[in-house]
Parts: structure tokens; sequence; C-alpha cells
């Protein structure tokens, strides 16, 4: 593959990782508005939809993450192609960025934060399914 090619594949999987965040945060807001919805239902079928809302913030989130890993092993691949010459373009973006030509690109360490999120996430919503006041009663 030429270096084009690789930074057509970076430029897709950017847009499907902010399609991935779009429906990320529309599942956050359709997850409230489920819980909303149920709060009168028996506490087994409460449960059973925190369960599926549970499944589909994991699942989610494990696309999010495969779709930032791709693209720092596309980014890995250019710049190895740049140490060997073959990729001026990423090597011009690494040293303009003040990257080592060559290196991995990993991702920064403050990614890892977004595993919390979606526990904070996921924990929150079966609050909201399951111990939620909704209707002025004090919690």
């Amino acid at each position: 593959m030429s270096e084009v090619d690789l930074w057509n594949m970076a430029l897709q999987n950017r847009q499907v990782f902010g399609l991935y965040n779009l429906g990320y945060g529309v599942l956050s807001l359709v997850i409230i508005f489920i819980a909303y919805i149920v709060r009168h239902q028996p506490m087994w079928f409460r449960g059973i939809s925190a369960a599926i809302a549970v499944f589909f913030i994991f699942n989610t989130f494990v696309l999010l993450t495969q779709s930032s890993n791709g693209l720092y092993g596309l980014f890995t691949i250019l710049s190895t192609m740049a140490a060997a010459g073959d990729a001026p373009l990423m090597k011009a973006f690494m040293t303009g960025n003040g990257m080592t030509v060559g290196e991995p690109v990993t991702q920064p360490a403050w990614q890892l934060l977004g595993a919390l999120a979606m526990l904070a996430h996921a924990g929150l919503s079966v609050y909201l399914f399951v111990a939620a006041k909704w209707d002025g009663e004090k919690a």
C-alpha cells in the first residue's frame, strides 16, 4: 500500500470513530429516556433493561477502543515507512509534531481513563434503572 492509501484509511477510521462517539452520546440519552419510561415496571424488568443497557455501553466502548487502536496501528505502519523514506508526508507530520520517526505511535496515557468513564457510565445507568427515585420522592 502507498502512503496515500494508508492516510485515506486513517481518514476513514476517524469518520467511523466520530460516528461511534455520536452513537455513544445518543446511547446515553436513550438510556435515560428508557429508564424513565420503565420506572414503574417490576424490578425484574428494570434489571433486564439495565443489563441490556450495560451490554450496549460495553459494546460501544469496545468498538471505540478498537477504532482508536486501528488508527495507532496505521500511524505505526506509516512511521516505519517514513523511517525507510517511503512516506514523506508522515515524516513531515511526525517531525512537525515533535515525534520520533520510525518509533511506534502509541496512545496517550490519559486515554486509559476512558475505561473508568465507561464503568461509571454503566454504574450510573444501572442506578437509573434500579434505584433512582423519579417521582419526586426523597432518595
